[in-house]
Formats: structure tokens, C-alpha cells, sequence
């Protein structure tokens, strides 16, 4: 066995300056510098000066990453109890840069049995977990139930889509109240599914929305605001736009057959095309006319024409030409108001609606007494802020000398106000005189990529400037520290990302400085590899149909996505043919699709072990499917596709030939002819029985208890395994802990439970730090503190920057508002930028682009040894390939140098 290599000195001496407990820091790391080495040697440090455990607080940014904290403090920990004099001397030096003498060693072979001892012990959580137990320790101050309880995000999912159909259900019984017309226009404007998939986002943004309905004083004055936003007055409506467009036009539809006859005597189609369509708009009434004439003037996106006429028919026709000209002004200038009014009213609908929602879930959640994570942050800070809760902060000031921030690049600004207030409590004369207290932070701008949850990337350089400022107004030490080494990758990876995010197209956006990225690696001998494959592109079509009985929703063999994911097992399994375990290999994409599934399907098929998808909706796994449709099955003994499924899945396990023989033919039910063929075959006889069985525990047993004896006692478990992997293992566990979480909020009941489950659409997230050999594939999010030493990116370079759909929901000031306060505006695909539109819109894309930075980054730096970028063209890519062609230029000046 290979001995340790040896950290270079610089290297040693930038992680013992960012560690050293005597400052308060702020860390700025690039991926793969060690900065959770840090943090953990921190802690220690602060242990090894005599820190009491219980004064120490770090907020991490999951769960699994506060365990894996706390993991690595008390295997240190652990690990220098049973070390001589001379080895945890070095350890002592390499963590503080101090010399120890036998005191120093004694405390810290007593460091574990300290910190084990210590009542609560070491606090090492998330934001949520800390604001929770706060609010538990001050329910009457904070002004929550005392024994509340915390929505997770399957059961908050589940209450919302409940009350969303109650509150459409409301407004559809009603269509003449405010709620009903609400809802009127916003299903004129989409499709019933898609508005729900856009309430679901505006509740996601249920802040915004209360603020500016509590600043404006309500819904009609909201909206309002909203009208104003656009250059509109309250009263203007759509149907008064309409009537306007024949109402005073420089061609009056008196005229239109003289100036049609004069377009028909041009010589070129495009004069003649013009006359058909105002022709067209002749003949038509309604909406219908509308339309046609707006053809006249307006492209299909209702831009305006930049020529009506053709250079020489318009000067031969000077007089026509300039009444069309000036028309088409007056067209345009419509259409705009056309656009803008519809934007509002369409904005106005979701915004009387999801304020319907929002008001019933604060209203069951104060019912029932729940909080959902969101709303432990606000109680949270409206704790603090509440000025007869002041001795609160000072029993806080009691309790916590240290604050050390996890990932801070990725806190919100509502997480880093809550982080303000803590530390304020060290300079502003807390507590406590004469006790030295400090915060550390450590994060990197370049890997936030968690916007959607509330992450604001600037924050971070915001926060380091807050931070510094208030501890040099007090004289206390405050110092920055850069890693910029990477104990991850070697030069050549690192060169690799250093050669593509060194031009301003790339690096633009990935920080607060917009400067290009600077990594170096620990060891200069480390061993590297990156490749670009080229893009695949479909196959040439042969000109053949496809069969009308063809499936709809199949991939062909032939198409890129399935043609890459073929490549790429094949890679792997070559790999694995030298040596590579598949654990090593981490498959990355964007976002989950076609070649998603197509990956983890060609890489069984080379019977190669994969960990299958790291985050499914628990009801479409094959194995809950099964489960959910036997409970349809003996619920409802008549659907004979209910059984049919059943009988076919592992938990019967009869095949295509003994399914025919049974239902073929038939004269009742499928259950009837089970029973009546239960003599002629054994397999249909036990089958029977334990239908029979089942029905009895159905009726007689919660949800849980029925499932727990279906994959128990009746082998279901061991069944489902042997036929579909070990991967099923996490939906099926997750699966019983859904029915025991809902025998604990609702009447337990199997249909109930059906019920409750489907519309929940829980996730699985699995964990892929997990220690089994099986190639990981993943989005770029999900692999956000993971490394791999084969990374294979796919089409993480060929997407579009922006995402594949544009932005639903924007965000727009108020005109008038004070500072700070927005309208949400709802956007569709076809309008014209009208309005705050167009300001909103590019702001939503600059964003979205600039996380596609970000995403590209840390998707690169996975990598330990070897990076393969591919991709596949085709739609929702983009345009030419533009960012797999930078990052093949990149590399291609990395190798060349």
C-alpha cells in the first residue's frame, strides 16, 4: 500500500490560516480545495482551544451534509485518542500550525468523550433545524403552536394540491364571483393542467405575493398597481381594444374592395398575398376579422411588418402606401395595448387565485398547527425582530460563541438575515464581555446553482463586506482567505476548466468579480484526461412512414439519444475490462430526458452495475405501481386490468402464457375465472388464496400495516429485489414511510391512502454517496458535493443556455412602489413584450444563463481524472452548438500550450 502523499506547505498554510480559531473568516473555495476539510478542522480547533461543544453552531446545507460534519469531527476526534505523542503532535500541527505540549494533548485525547457528552451534542444542522428547535424552545415569544409540526415537502405538495382543487372547484361553482372570473380568464390563457403547474410556482413565490398584497391593501388595488405597470388605466378592457381597430382606421372597410383590386393588378406575390388577406378579414366577423387584418400589417409573432407593399408598387401607389403605413402604426400601437392587456388580466387571474390558495393553506396550517420550512424562517426572524423577545437573543448570546456557515453561496438572503442577527449579538456588546466570538463562512460563488430554492450567488461577496465592516467598527479580526487548490483534480482537468472559463462569454455572471477562474492543483503529477466527442445527430430518414400501431411515446434505436447512450456504456464497459470499478464513474446530465433513462438503460444492458436514477416520483416506479394497482384491484374486485397487472407483477409473478389461459375466453370477472381455474393449475390456486388473504388484511389493517405484510410476511419485498435490482429498496422504504406518515394525519383507510399518495407525487431522492460499486447517473444538481474519477457530461454543453422553456413567471417593480417591492407577472410563450415585460423577461434570462455558467462549472469540476464532454443535436439546443464548441476550443488551446 502506497504511503500518504505529502500536502505541500502553501497548501498547509492557507487551510490553518482559514481554520485558525482566533479570527472570524470568510472563505472564498474552488471546487474540490477542501473547504469541508476546513470547516471540520475549524470546529477542532475551536474544541482544541477549550471551546465548550455546546457554543459551537454550523449551519450546513442539508442534512446529509450536516452528518457528514459531524462524521468527520468525531472520526478525527475518535482517531486521536489512540495516538502516541509523536503522531498526534503532527496531527495537532498540521490542524492549529502550533507545536503541542502534554497539556494540549491531554484535551484533546479528552476532545471525544467531550464532545459525545455534551447535552444535545455538537450543533452541527441546517438553518431549518436550528430555527425549529428555537421554536420549540420559545412557542409563546415566536408566537407558534407549542408542539407544532413540520410539513415535509411530499406532505406540503399534498395539502396545497388539495386546496388548489378545492379553491377551483370554489371559483367553477361560482362563475359570476371574482374568483370565478378569475379563473374564466386564466383557462382561456391555458390549459387547466398548466394553470395548475403555474399556481403551484406562484405559490413557490407566496412572499412577493403577500408583501405586495399587504403594501397595496389588497387584491383590487394589487391589481391596480398591476395595470399601471403596464400603461393602462383600471377600466381599459380587451373588448373596448377590439372594437377600437375598426373604429377609426386610415382605411375605412368601405375602401377595402378598391384597394384589393388595385393589389391584385401587382406583378409580385407578395402585393397579391396582401390582398388576400384583407379579403380574408372582409369575409370574416369576430375574432376571426380581427385576425385576418392583423395579418396585413403584422407578422405570425404580430410584429410589425418592416414593408406592407413592395418598393416599387409603393411608389407607384404613393397614396396607398402611406395610408397602409400609417395604419400599421395605428395597427401596431393596438396590438401592443392588445398584449398588454392580456398579460394583465392573465397576471390579474393567477394573482385573485393563487391568493385564494395561500389564504386557505395559512389558515389549515394555523389550524392544525404545522409550519412548512419556509415558514420556520419567517417565524424565525419575526422572532428576532420582535422587540419584546429581546432576552431571547440574550439566552441565545448565552448559548452560541461561534457561527460557521456551510456552503454560504447557496443561503438565502432571509437564512443570511437570521445569520446576521446571531453574529450581531457578538460585536454589539451581547451577553457576555471578554469572550473572543467569531463567524465563519465558506462557499463558492462559481458552484451556486440553487436559485430555484431561494439562493442568491451575489449574496455571498454582499455578506463578506456586512461581515467585515462590523467586526473592523468593533477591533475584532476579520480576515478573507482564497483555496484555490484543488486536492480533486489535476492540472490537466483544472486546465481544461481554467482554458473554457478564461473568456468573458464564459466567465461572465460566475461570480461577483467578473474575472476568469484560477484553480491549481495540489499535486502537479497528478494524473489527467479530457475528451470532446463530437455531437451525434439523427439518422438520415429513409423516406419510409412510420406504422400507424407504432407506440408514441418510444425512442427509436436510431435516434441520438439512444445512439450516445449505447457509446457511452460501451466506454464504461471498457473501462471496467482495465481495472475501473463502476463507482468510480459518474454519468452527468442537465436535466432528466431521453438520454437520462436511455443511459441507465444501455448500461444495464452491457450488464454493467448502475445505481439507476437518483430522483424519481415515487408512483412511476414499476415496484409502487404494482403496490398501488393491488389495492385497486381488491378495492375494486371488478377492474380486471387491475388484476391483469397485478397478476403479472413480482408479487404473483404469472407470465404472458398463464395470463391467456386465464382470461381468455371468459364469462364474469378476472377474479371469478381465477377461482373457478384454481383446481386446473397450482400457481392459480395459491394466487387465489392470497388474493382471498389480502382481501381480509385490506379491510382489517391500516395502510401501512397491509404493505408492511405484503413486502414482508408475503415475500413482496424479496420479489420486487430479485426482479428489479437492489434500487427498488429506497422506493419501497419510502413508499412505507408514506403510509405511516399518513395514518398519522389522516383516518387511515387503502382507498384513502391511494388517494393521498397519488396526488402527493412524493419524490425519492437517493443518496449516491452511498459506498456501493455501481456507475452514478445524475443531474449536475444533484452532484453538487460529489466527485468521481471518470466524469461524462452529456449534453450539458448543448442545451440551451436559457433552459429549454422560457421563464412563466417574471418579476417587474411597481411603478410608484417604494424600492424592493415587485409584480409578479405571468408570461406566455406567444406575447409581445409589452409593458415591464421586456425588462423582466431579459432579467429572467440573464439570470437563467448565468446559472448555466455555473452548472457548466461544477459539472466539470466533478472530474479527479478523466472528462468526456458529449452531446446529441437536435431541438432545445444551442444555436450551433455555440457552448460545446467553446468548451472544445478551450481545451484544444489547453493541449496546444
Amino acid at each position: 500500500m502506497s504511503a500518504a502523499r505529502e500536502i505541500p506547505a502553501a497548501v498547509l498554510g492557507r487551510q490553518i490560516a482559514a481554520a485558525d480559531p482566533e479570527r472570524s473568516v470568510f472563505v472564498s473555495a474552488n471546487a474540490g480545495s477542501g473547504k469541508t476539510h476546513v470547516l471540520a478542522q475549524r470546529v477542532i480547533n475551536l474544541l482544541l482551544r477549550g471551546t465548550a461543544p455546546e457554543k459551537i453552531l454550523c449551519i450546513t446545507f442539508t442534512k446529509a451534509a450536516a452528518a457528514n460534519m459531524a462524521t468527520r469531527v468525531f472520526d478525527t476526534l475518535a482517531e486521536w485518542t489512540a495516538l502516541d505523542d509523536a503522531a498526534l503532535d503532527m496531527k495537532i500541527k498540521t490542524s492549529t500550525g502550533k507545536a503541542s505540549d502534554a497539556d494540549a494533548r491531554a484535551r484533546a485525547r479528552r476532545l471525544f468523550a467531550t464532545a459525545l457528552e455534551t447535552p444535545g451534542g455538537l450543533k452541527v444542522q441546517t438553518i431549518h433545524a436550528f430555527c425549529t428547535r428555537l421554536l420549540h424552545q420559545f412557542p409563546f415569544e415566536a408566537d407558534v403552536a407549542a408542539r407544532f409540526e413540520v410539513l415535509d415537502d411530499a406532505a406540503t405538495s399534498q395539502l396545497l394540491n388539495e386546496l388548489t382543487l378545492d379553491v377551483m372547484s370554489k371559483a367553477a361553482a361560482d362563475p359570476d364571483s371574482p374568483l370565478g372570473r378569475a379563473l374564466a380568464a386564466a383557462i382561456t390563457a391555458a390549459a387547466d393542467i398548466t394553470f395548475k403547474e403555474v399556481i403551484a410556482e406562484a405559490i413557490g413565490k407566496r412572499d412577493l405575493i403577500t408583501q405586495w398584497l399587504a403594501r397595496a391593501g389588497g387584491v383590487p388595488q394589487a391589481i391596480d398597481e398591476l395595470s399601471r405597470g403596464f400603461g393602462l388605466a383600471p377600466g381599459d378592457t380587451l373588448q373596448a381594444v377590439e372594437n377600437e381597430y375598426f373604429s377609426s382606421p386610415h382605411i375605412s372597410p368601405p375602401e377595402w374592395p378598391a384597394l384589393i383590386a388595385v393589389l391584385a393588378t401587382s406583378d409580385k406575390d407578395a402585393d397579391r398575398k396582401q390582398g388576400m388577406r384583407l379579403e380574408q378579414a372582409m369575409r370574416a366577423g369576430g375574432r376571426d376579422r380581427i385576425d385576418a387584418y392583423l395579418d396585413v400589417f403584422c407578422t405570425g409573432e404580430r410584429k410589425g411588418r418592416s414593408s406592407i407593399l413592395t418598393k416599387n408598387f409603393a411608389a407607384a401607389n404613393a397614396s396607398w402606401a402611406a395610408k397602409l403605413d400609417a395604419e400599421k402604426e395605428r395597427v401596431c400601437a393596438l396590438v401592443a395595448r392588445e398584449f398588454a392587456l392580456r398579460a394583465r388580466d392573465r397576471s390579474a387571474a393567477l394573482l385573485t387565485v393563487a391568493n385564494a390558495v395561500i389564504e386557505r393553506y395559512r389558515a389549515t396550517k394555523d389550524r392544525r398547527g404545522l409550519l412548512d420550512y419556509e415558514d420556520l424562517i419567517d417565524k424565525t426572524l419575526a422572532l428576532f425582530r420582535n422587540t419584546a423577545a429581546a432576552w431571547v437573543l440574550y439566552k441565545l448570546d448565552l448559548g452560541i460563541d461561534h457561527v460557521l456557515v456551510d456552503e454560504a453561496q447557496d443561503t438565502s438572503p432571509k437564512q443570511w438575515e437570521i445569520i446576521k442577527t446571531l453574529v450581531a449579538e457578538f460585536v454589539g456588546g451581547g451577553a457576555r464581555e471578554n469572550v473572543r466570538r467569531t463567524v465563519f463562512a465558506v462557499g463558492d460563488e462559481k458552484q451556486s446553482i440553487f436559485s430555484f430554492q431561494g439562493a442568491a450567488p451575489l449574496a455571498f461577496a454582499d455578506n463578506r463586506r456586512h461581515f467585515k465592516a462590523l467586526f473592523e467598527d468593533a477591533q475584532a479580526a476579520f480576515v478573507e482567505e482564497r483555496l484555490e487548490y484543488s486536492f480533486r483534480s489535476g492540472p490537466v482537468v483544472l486546465g481544461a476548466v481554467d482554458s473554457v472559463f478564461a473568456r468573458e462569454q464564459a466567465f461572465r455572471g460566475l461570480s461577483h468579480d467578473p474575472v476568469k477562474t484560477v484553480h491549481q492543483a495540489v499535486y502537479a503529477d497528478a494524473p489527467g484526461q479530457v475528451e470532446i466527442w463530437d455531437l451525434i445527430a439523427p439518422d438520415e430518414k429513409d423516406g419510409s412512414k412510420e406504422g400507424w400501431d407504432a407506440p408514441f411515446d418510444t425512442t427509436s434505436e436510431t435516434s441520438p439519444a439512444i445512439k450516445l447512450a449505447g457509446k457511452i456504456a460501451r466506454t464504461v464497459k471498457a473501462w471496467c475490462a482495465r481495472g475501473t470499478r463502476p463507482r468510480d464513474v459518474l454519468i452527468l446530465v442537465r436535466q432528466r430526458g431521453p438520454v437520462f433513462e436511455a443511459a441507465i438503460r444501455a448500461l444495464k444492458r452491457e450488464g454493467i452495475a448502475v445505481a439507476g436514477a437518483d430522483r424519481l416520483v415515487l408512483t412511476e416506479h414499476i415496484a409502487v405501481m404494482d403496490l398501488l394497482v393491488l389495492g385497486d384491484a381488491l378495492l375494486l374486485p371488478d377492474d380486471d386490468l387491475a388484476l391483469a397487472t397485478v397478476l403479472k407483477s413480482p408479487l404473483f409473478g404469472l407470465d404472458d402464457e398463464q395470463l391467456y389461459a386465464l382470461a381468455h375466453g371468459r364469462k364474469g370477472p378476472l377474479r371469478s375465472a381465477l377461482r373457478a381455474k384454481a383446481a386446473a393449475d397450482p400457481a392459480f390456486a395459491a394466487a387465489a388464496a392470497a388474493l382471498d388473504q389480502l382481501t381480509h388484511q385490506a379491510r382489517a389493517r391500516t395502510p401501512f400495516a397491509f404493505y408492511a405484510h405484503v413486502l414482508g410476511a408475503m415475500g413482496g419485498r424479496k420479489n420486487f429485489l430479485a426482479r428489479l435490482g437492489i434500487e427498488a429498496s429506497d422506493p419501497l422504504d419510502e413508499f412505507l414511510n408514506l403510509a405511516l406518515d399518513y395514518e398519522r394525519r389522516e383516518t387511515p383507510s387503502l382507498q384513502g391512502f391511494l388517494d393521498w399518495i397519488r396526488a402527493a407525487q412524493s419524490e425519492v431522492k437517493r443518496d449516491m454517496e452511498m459506498g456501493r460499486d455501481e456507475v452514478r447517473v445524475m443531474t449536475v444538481h444533484g452532484a453538487k458535493g460529489l466527485e468521481a474519477l471518470n466524469v461524462i457530461l452529456i449534453d450539458s454543453t448543448t442545451t440551451r443556455p436559457e433552459g429549454a422553456h422560457p421563464p412563466r413567471l417574471l418579476t417587474a417593480p411597481i411603478p410608484g412602489a417604494p424600492p424592493g417591492t415587485d409584480a409578479l407577472i405571468w408570461a406566455v410563450a406567444r406575447d409581445k413584450d409589452a409593458g415591464p415585460m421586456t425588462t423582466a423577461r431579459a432579467a429572467a434570462l440573464d439570470a437563467a444563463r448565468d446559472e448555466y455558467r455555473r452548472l457548466l462549472y461544477v459539472a466539470m469540476t466533478r472530474a479527479a481524472e478523466r472528462l468526456i464532454v458529449c452531446g446529441t443535436k437536435g431541438v432545445n439546443k444551442s444555436p450551433d452548438g455555440c457552448w460545446h464548441q467553446l468548451v472544445l476550443d478551450g481545451v484544444e488551446r489547453r493541449l496546444r500550450a
